[in-house]
């Protein structure tokens, strides 16, 4: 009878172990086939004998499109010049599946709005073989904060304000960049560091203040950029200037977490206010994603290994600790060494550096730090 109940307990816990290593699997697949490898919003419209035949044009159109798009999304701009240019019969491989919205045909029209899902493991190869570095660590939101110089009086929160409405109607009205084909097709992917504005509610004026902002208040910028699940914040302090009927932008932008130094430019033109503002905020936007892939760039021919030790709380905890580790693109793969109730002893295979593994680990809520000599890595700040 003792023997039974052992037995029984065994095999239970041989099946928890199981389906969640499952879990485990299946969680991190999904992860991988999802995020910067899935490109979106390509929009088609293509006139042709029939309906059939224009979205079959439409169809490569948008694949060849959307390829072009996912390449530029993960390099750095120095290097777009050197993207391969690929026909159809090499790029379809690489296509897991591709989603259709917002269809409309007519006897010889097509149009609609196509989601191509690309194969990781068959484009990183292209880029290795050209040596074109790439970034795929997604920064967690960073957070806006857009205070406007309104005659020496810094405005934030109190109407009007042109600077953060700018800001609201790009990032929460969808009022994206107008002209090229290419631009649109950049701006509708997801992006590296995602991007918040603060929406401006009773909470958020009571968190923050425009001297707050400013001032780079620690204590208020952290209340705000949990309140929005945010990694940190931005602070983007403008004033427009008018000269002899010419507009002049001139902003001063800086993070609080210290990954980058304090930012100051000036923009001119534009037929209206409404037009410098946007100007600037997508040239904004586009450098804060350069900088982080610069940051992030792995240079896979430096290969590391770290012994770390992570306190646990159970099987489920140690599994998540392990799933979002693996998630991370640097890390190569993962070694148990030991594992007690409390604690697990393992180590970790990666390319690139330590500081770039630490920056993307933080990203998913993982923090690696050094311990009087031993590396600890846990899913909390230790105090």
């Amino acid at each position: 009878m003792t023997e039974t109940k052992a037995d029984s307990r065994v095999l239970a816990l041989l099946s928890i172990i199981i389906t969640g290593l499952i879990l485990l699997g299946t969680s991190y697949a999904n992860a991988a086939s999802n995020g910067l490898f899935s490109v979106r919003g390509i929009s088609v419209d293509v006139t042709a004998a029939s309906a059939n035949e224009a979205r079959t044009i439409a169809v490569a159109q948008g694949q060849q499109r959307a390829f072009r798009a996912l390449l530029r999304n993960l390099t750095p701009k120095s290097y777009h010049g050197d993207l391969p240019e690929l026909p159809d019969s090499e790029i379809t491989p690489m296509v897991a599946g591709f989603q259709v919205s917002n269809e409309k045909t007519s006897a010889t029209r097509y149009i609609a709005d196509l989601t191509y899902d690309f194969r990781a493991s068959r484009i990183r190869p292209i880029l290795e073989a050209r040596s074109i570095p790439y970034a795929e660590t997604r920064s967690k939101p960073l957070l806006v904060l857009p205070v406007f110089d309104m005659v020496g009086s810094k405005n934030l929160w109190e109407e009007p304000n042109p600077w953060r409405d700018a800001w609201l109607g790009v990032f929460e009205r969808g009022e994206g960049p107008e002209g090229s084909q290419k631009r649109m097709d950049d701006w509708a992917q997801e992006q590296i560091v995602p991007i918040l504005v603060a929406s401006g509610t009773l909470e958020d004026i009571r968190m923050v203040s425009a001297d707050e902002a400013v001032g780079l208040d620690e204590r208020a910028l952290g209340d705000i950029a949990d309140a929005y699940g945010a990694g940190s914040v931005l602070v983007a302090y403008a004033s427009l200037q008018g000269n002899g009927g010419i507009r002049r932008l001139d902003v001063s932008y800086q993070r609080n977490d210290g990954l980058s130094a304090a930012v100051i430019e000036s923009f001119t033109g534009g037929d209206t206010d409404r037009d410098i503002f946007r100007a600037a905020i997508f040239d904004m936007v586009n450098n804060l994603q350069e900088s982080w892939k610069d940051q992030n760039v792995l240079d896979r021919s430096i290969e590391n290994r770290l012994a770390v030790s992570t306190k646990i709380s159970g099987l489920q905890n140690w599994m998540q600790i392990q799933q979002k580790t693996r998630s991370v693109p640097a890390v190569q793969s993962i070694r148990v060494r030991e594992l007690a109730v409390d604690q697990a002893f393992w180590e970790i295979s990666f390319v690139g550096e330590l500081e770039q593994l630490t920056s993307a680990l933080a990203q998913r809520d993982l923090y690696l730090e050094n311990v009087d000599g031993y590396w600890m890595l846990n899913s909390d700040v230790s105090p």
